[in-house]
């Protein structure tokens, strides 16, 4: 029992102090969320700050920018995609500060920007410099411009084993989550984040309604609708969207399993239903028939500093980028130092049969895709974090190469 207790407190250090989600806050929401986000900054805080904190105010800001190369492109030249994104975020609590039952506005508002003519996202098959790769690379850098994230209410209920966020919000803090999901500090393919690409998702930072509740003290279940058509640099368009004549949801239901709320995202088992509907921007072909589909996801710490995964998904219609996708890894948190982490996984996935399958069998004569990536998160000092990620990607579906390394830099300052 005494070594079982040690493991745990041994993980939850070091997850604490890494890029990883802050385990002890189960608020079933993802390691990007705002509060999260913040909670694994409170070590680098001014006093100024910590005092703002203990009255219920906190905040953080950062600014990530990240490059990305191949010598493999769809021609078979070189090609090159970066951008940046500046980010400020912060945590209201209004009702029941300090308590189990507190309240809080969240927000978060940000830029996306492009430094030149491809940003990542569309790296892999969308902009003009690309691999021919059906999939997203760091989908979260793109070009964009001004955006809002978050701006919602989040209320804890039952002494914080159930939490309910309403308003404007990112689903992938509730849909599909594990611990190296975000983007930020994790891996960049979406075929190692939420949905495993096997997942149609509306813009992260839409009208919304989600809710998570312990079942016990091991089961969970987590649920949420929202606005498919929301835009999140026109977010008061969200009322014409989400209610008008024309509307269509996004809508998840998730049941899963955790050693305890505590290690609900690391030691973790489930399985997430979804729906998409039909007629919105987000579907790849002119059918605009929607989707719907299931994922699944475990991990769990076999050691005090390694989890390994298994994640994947099944989908129909025409919203997701994958009809099938299945993703093996692990990570490796505390590697070198503290606040380290390295991630490592291997992805295989069949395109949208519905969008994609004809071109792919035109182009390159497969419909299959073979994915790996492998990054090291490092942090110097107190405000700096920088991660070197590289890529292999085997029969990139519109491409004539047989495959295409991509190597990748990510940088992030923050306060």
């Amino acid at each position: 029992m005494n070594s079982r207790l040690s493991k745990v407190s041994m993980a939850v250090m070091v997850l604490a102090t890494s890029m990883s989600p802050v385990v002890y806050s189960a608020n079933f929401e993802g390691p990007d969320s705002v509060e999260n986000t913040i909670s694994k900054q409170k070590d680098q805080q001014l006093d100024w700050r910590e005092k703002l904190a203990a009255d219920g105010f906190t905040f953080g800001a950062d600014y990530f920018a990240l490059g990305l190369t191949s010598g493999d492109g769809v021609g078979g030249d070189s090609v090159n995609a970066s951008s940046g994104v500046a980010r400020l975020y912060g945590s209201w609590h209004l009702l029941g500060n300090g308590t189990e039952n507190s309240g809080s506005l969240v927000w978060k508002v940000e830029h996306r920007h492009a430094y030149g003519n491809t940003s990542p996202k569309e790296f892999g098959f969308i902009g003009s410099d690309q691999i021919g790769y059906v999939g997203l690379i760091a989908p979260a850098f793109s070009d964009q411009g001004f955006r809002v994230t978050d701006l919602n209410w989040k209320q804890k209920i039952n002494d914080g084993k159930g939490t309910i966020v309403v308003g404007w919000q990112d689903v992938t803090n509730y849909a599909d989550v594990y611990a190296l999901a975000s983007p930020w500090s994790g891996f960049t393919n979406l075929a190692f984040s939420t949905g495993s690409g096997a997942m149609g998702l509306p813009d992260d930072g839409v009208l919304a309604l989600s809710a998570g509740h312990m079942l016990g003290e091991n089961f969970y279940v987590v649920g949420g609708i929202a606005d498919a058509n929301g835009q999140s640099d026109d977010i008061l368009d969200g009322f014409d969207t989400a209610f008008g004549s024309d509307a269509s949801y996004f809508t998840t239901l998730e049941l899963g399993w955790t050693a305890s709320q505590e290690q609900i995202y690391t030691d973790n088992f489930h399985v997430t239903f979804w729906d998409f509907g039909d007629d919105t921007r987000h579907s790849n072909s002119l059918a605009a028939e929607g989707g719907s589909g299931v994922n699944f996801s475990w991990s769990q710490f076999m050691t005090d500093q390694v989890m390994p995964f298994v994640r994947g998904g099944f989908s129909e219609g025409d919203v997701a980028l994958y009809d099938k996708s299945i993703s093996v890894g692990m990570g490796y948190f505390g590697l070198g130092k503290p606040t380290n982490n390295l991630g490592v996984a291997l992805n295989w996935a069949e395109v949208n049969g519905d969008s994609f399958a004809a071109d792919a069998k035109a182009i390159s004569g497969s419909t299959e895709q073979w994915t790996a990536e492998i990054y090291y998160n490092m942090q110097f000092d107190d405000h700096f974090q920088v991660t070197p990620d590289i890529q292999y990607i085997k029969d990139p579906a519109f491409s004539n190469e047989s495959s295409a390394w991509v190597f990748g830099i990510r940088a992030r300052v923050f306060i």
